[in-house]
């Protein structure tokens, strides 16, 4: 186990080893807006740091708002029935400070169940107080590949 332990890390944390070491493919280009970046709650526990944060860095001009709180959704915990309302509750903050964060053109997270919370919370938040949405990203490797060129916006090619 300490083997594979070893041999495993985050890809966000992959990434940025990869450019401190050897550097990146050249073509990285500016998104085409603001990102609010949810630090999640196994990056913590894993405690590899803020490498989400550290990877989006590396794209030029990168606009980032950084939240490094609980989404409240908690695994399997905030989907289920009878938890769902104290989930929301929970990421209300979260929702309010990706969704307000300057506008951001995008919000992402590096866990794709907590970016799915984050985007019903944002969602609700508009349909309260109007305004446009950022669009939700299952995950910043996803922004990394628009930066590059290789995925349109939608996240498909």
């Amino acid at each position: 186990m300490k083997a594979l332990a070893a041999a495993t890390a985050d890809i966000s944390e992959y990434l940025v080893d990869i450019s401190r070491k050897e550097g990146l493919a050249e073509g990285l280009q500016a998104l085409d807006g603001p990102v609010s970046v949810h630090i999640a709650c196994h990056a913590r526990a894993q405690n590899i740091g803020r490498q989400a944060e550290q990877m989006l860095r590396l794209v030029p001009d990168a606009d980032l708002k950084v939240v490094e709180r609980c989404s409240g959704h908690g695994g399997s915990w905030g989907i289920m029935k009878d938890n769902f309302d104290i989930a929301m509750k929970v990421g209300g903050p979260v929702f309010k400070q990706m969704h307000n964060s300057g506008k951001a053109r995008y919000m992402v997270s590096e866990c794709p169940l907590a970016a799915a919370h984050i985007g019903q919370g944002a969602e609700a938040l508009q349909a309260e107080q109007g305004g446009e949405r950022a669009e939700t990203v299952p995950h910043p490797v996803i922004l990394m590949a628009r930066a590059w060129g290789l995925l349109p916006e939608g996240g498909k090619k």
